[in-house]
């Protein structure tokens, strides 16, 4: 078995049976399922903050009702308030977040509320009861009036992308999650990968290691090594997302919980394979500063200070990425996704959430595949140049003179 294989295999093994990467694992995969319930929870918190008790005459309150009930639950009505209310009268009443008072004041509506919580009901009445303020105004019936405001609203994407709304909306939540999934992997794994190379280093084993053998193959088989590790992990936390998103859509579509507040995972295969194609670009490109990193550091406490700076690139990727979902044909945006680090994170969210020309896919593929190897390169002759130094950090004129050397 040549060099590189054998160092892969032994490198491979160590990562993926280290108690760090089980437990890891194991708790990204629980994670991933406590959040896919998450909507479910948050929906029964925000179904408690919507119940209201309503208090008025009686024909009021019914045409209020009728309004109200597409963002409030009414638990209660009354003709009229025997005593202020309480914390125990809402309690009482379904545990509802308020209580609102309605009276006809000539031709005016005036809503008085009692709440847990000031504020947070003002928007809505007001949106939702402006019908009935304009029927008491113009003696028209509110119902007729409400449905009078309703306007269809059509949209039609010309890219030809998505049938439809929620289409659009499902494929952003899919690159959010995906590109959440690059993020934590590349920061989790390349942090691996300077540990690694700098306890290496600071306990004399590199000496042996770059006696015997390559530093370029070195480094090649542990960025390898590390790439495998982490596609390992995501398949694993992938295949939580796509059970656990199933078992959710069933959950939710038997009625138990709110329906709707968890659609199911639409995950397409080409998507599957963009997301591994940019993963590996964005790893390696990655892998190699961190590990050329790690090869500096004399003391494992220094690493910290090392490894600092590689990680604005990587948080200022995810950053962009954000702005990405909202505006994938955005000029800054599109220039970002041809820009390497920046790019797997910027033209995959792209790809998944809008329609990208083709002529744009190749050449930022094409700029980051030449920028890995570059980056590659140079991380090698870092990597040559550090895991040989000790006590103190190779002057820049001996990095240039290491890069130079064949």
């Amino acid at each position: 078995m040549n060099t590189i294989g054998v160092v892969f295999s032994a490198e491979f093994e160590r990562r993926i049976r280290s108690r760090a990467f089980i437990i890891g694992t194991v708790i990204g995969a629980l994670a991933i399922a406590a959040l896919a319930f998450l909507p479910a929870l948050l929906g029964n918190f925000a179904s408690s903050t919507k119940t209201i008790v309503l208090v008025g005459d009686p024909a009021l309150t019914s045409a209020a009702a009728k309004l109200l009930k597409r963002d409030f639950t009414i638990a209660a009505t009354a003709p009229r308030l025997t005593q202020t209310p309480t914390i125990a009268y809402l309690d009482a009443h379904g545990k509802a977040s308020a209580v609102a008072v309605l009276e006809r004041r000539g031709d005016s509506l005036r809503v008085v509320t009692y709440t847990r919580d000031p504020g947070g009901l003002r928007s809505a009445f007001a949106t939702d009861l402006a019908p009935l303020q304009i029927g008491l105004a113009t003696g028209t019936p509110p119902s007729q009036i409400a449905a009078n405001t309703k306007i269809a609203v059509e949209e039609h994407d010309l890219s030809g992308r998505f049938a439809d709304a929620s289409q659009a909306v499902a494929a952003k939540g899919i690159a959010l999650a995906f590109i959440v999934l690059l993020y934590l992997a590349i920061l989790l794994n390349a942090q691996s990968i300077i540990m690694a190379v700098a306890e290496e280093k600071t306990s004399r084993i590199a000496e042996l290691l770059v006696a015997t053998l390559d530093p370029a193959q070195l480094l090649f088989a542990k960025i390898l090594a590390a790439t495998a590790t982490s596609f390992v992990q995501l398949a694993v936390w992938i295949g939580t997302s796509l059970v656990v998103g199933k078992t959710v859509a069933g959950f939710f579509a038997d009625g138990t919980a709110a329906a709707g507040s968890a659609p199911e995972l639409g995950i397409t295969a080409p998507e599957i394979l963009w997301f591994i194609v940019f993963f590996v670009i964005g790893f390696v490109q990655c892998a190699v500063l961190f590990a050329a990193a790690g090869s500096l550091v004399n003391r494992s406490e220094d690493v910290g200070s090392v490894s600092g700076p590689l990680y604005i690139p990587i948080i200022g990727a995810y950053i962009i990425a954000q702005f990405a979902l909202q505006y994938p044909n955005a000029p800054n945006v599109v220039i970002f996704s041809f820009v390497p680090i920046v790019a797997p994170f910027v033209m995959f969210t792209r790809v998944v959430v809008g329609s990208v020309p083709a002529w744009q896919l190749v050449l930022s593929i094409s700029i980051n595949v030449l920028a890995a190897v570059a980056l590659a390169w140079f991380g090698g002759r870092v990597y040559r140049v550090g895991m040989l130094m000790y006590g103190r950090l190779p002057s820049p004129r001996q990095i240039v003179a290491a890069m130079r050397q064949r």
